[in-house]
């Protein structure tokens, strides 16, 4: 039996997570996981009903029952993991949600329509322009769940690998909003600019790669207020990244919390005997880098950075550069075009002290886009589809009986088809499509096949619990090249 832990958008839990099966009479199954991420193997379960219940830092707990019958060579039970939500009364106070800073009121600091906004009793001051201000406000994290650090940083490594991987270049509409910021804190003589901004991804050998900005066609900083350039927002995060992964020490400080949820907190810094890769200034064509430190919040399922801070691990005297602190966060972005979704910065806020002055910024990105200039081999399942994949070197001829809740009133749907060798194929559920039943009415199906065991891998991408039997060597009936 295997049991598949995906998110709400279908995509598999990367996260750490106990699954236990029990029998209604017995002993306890002991279970492995499997080679793909999210799954849990439990070999030879006996027929009869059983109790699935799963387990994760910062996800609802799951019990659901299960019922194995004879015969049965493979039974898949998918279980849609559900983020654990915090209200907004039991948040604690230390969540870092505030922007407020020295000098400047939580009023004046919340006023405008686009800032972050976060719950009146989790906001704290804090000085964005003091050296290590984030060794001072260190949020409070439950440090008494254990932190599967390698875990971590494996599934956020994952995710980045995707980003450079799939995400060639991309294009949004920015914002920017450049205030300068007096001896007391006040911000001063707004200047507002809007860009059409495309970022390019590169891949270059042994790995490495390369991130290019342009806003209206352009890298001029003289388009920016005070001739100083905003660049590496995206790139941020790509700290995790296999690649530069090793330029850093990381520290789990626990399970914290943000936007209502609750999120591994992590403390990253640059390591001193390692080359600066990730960020730098560059003044009169000289080179200035920069060591940083910060902190990141990353879901414990998806394995994707939600949130990121970063400020000066050192100032840098030869350019005056006293402060920098940069507060980012990141949703997922959808794109129509191909279905993909990427998470990616939709806003960021920017305190810079340099040569005496002070200035803030605020970024907010809208209207992504997405281009993808290279065919690639690699096909993603649809959201809300069953993938079939013949890893064999023949033709295999299969039969999908899709069963709906029993209080819907709906019949079976029942499709016949042949999967070429070395082929995957997808049957997307929804009205009007291949199996034409609404995805959330949906209770169980089986999939027989012609071919030998293990030579069909059958995959599920539906946002619910769900149940899957694949049955092999099942004689079926029918002209199989009618139904490809």
């Amino acid at each position: 039996m295997k049991i598949s832990l995906c998110l709400q958008d279908s995509t598999p839990f990367l996260g750490a997570a106990t699954v236990r099966l029990m029998p209604d009479e017995g002993y306890e199954k002991v279970g492995v996981h499997g080679e793909t991420a999210g799954d849990f193997l439990f070999p030879d379960v006996d027929p009869g009903k059983y109790i699935v219940e799963v387990a994760a830092p910062g996800y609802l707990e799951a019990r659901l029952k299960a019922q194995v019958d004879a015969g049965h060579r493979q039974k898949t039970m998918i279980v849609l993991m559900k983020p654990r939500q915090i209200p907004k009364d039991f948040e604690r106070p230390g969540e870092p949600a505030a922007i407020t800073s020295a000098g400047v009121t939580s009023k004046a600091a919340s006023s405008s329509p686009s800032s972050v906004s976060s719950p009146p009793e989790a906001k704290v001051n804090r000085n964005f322009w003091k050296l290590h201000e984030l060794e001072d406000n260190i949020p409070r994290a439950d440090a008494s769940v254990p932190c599967p650090m390698q875990d971590i940083l494996y599934g956020v490594g994952q995710r980045m690998t995707e980003f450079v991987a799939t995400l060639e270049k991309f294009t949004a509409i920015e914002y920017l909003e450049h205030y300068t910021v007096n001896e007391l804190g006040e911000r001063k003589a707004l200047e507002k600019r809007k860009f059409e901004y495309v970022v390019v991804v590169g891949q270059m050998k042994e790995g490495k790669f390369f991130i290019d900005e342009f806003r209206n066609g352009s890298t001029d900083v003289e388009q920016f207020p005070a001739q100083i350039a905003t660049q590496g927002l995206p790139a941020l995060a790509l700290i995790f990244h296999p690649v530069l992964a090793g330029d850093f020490d990381f520290r789990c400080e626990g399970l914290g919390q943000w936007g209502g949820r609750e999120l591994w907190q992590l403390h990253f810094v640059q390591r001193v005997d390692r080359p600066v890769q990730i960020r730098s200034y560059y003044i009169a064509a000289r080179r200035f880098p920069i060591y940083l430190e910060g902190r990141v919040w990353i879901d414990p399922g998806s394995g994707q950075v939600v949130r990121l801070e970063s400020e000066l691990a050192k100032q840098i005297p030869e350019i005056e550069l006293k402060s920098e602190h940069i507060m980012i966060e990141y949703r997922s972005v959808n794109f129509i075009s191909t279905g993909q979704q990427i998470w990616l910065p939709y806003k960021a806020e920017i305190y810079v002290e340099r040569q005496q002055r002070r200035y803030y910024r605020q970024h907010t990105f809208t209207d992504f886009r997405f281009f993808n200039v290279e065919t690639s081999q690699t096909v993603r399942a649809p959201a809300g589809s069953y993938s079939f994949t013949n890893t064999s070197d023949s033709d295999i001829f299969g039969e999908l009986t899709v069963v709906p809740e029993a209080e819907t009133n709906l019949e079976p749907i029942t499709l016949r088809f042949t999967v070429p060798a070395h082929t995957k194929l997808f049957k997307v559920v929804g009205p009007g499509k291949d199996v034409n039943l609404p995805p959330a009415s949906l209770a169980s199906a089986t999939f027989a096949h012609n071919g030998k065991d293990g030579w069909v891998k059958v995959e599920v991408s539906l946002a619910k619990e769900t149940v899957l039997d694949v049955i092999p060597e099942t004689s079926l009936p029918g002209n199989t090249s009618s139904f490809l």
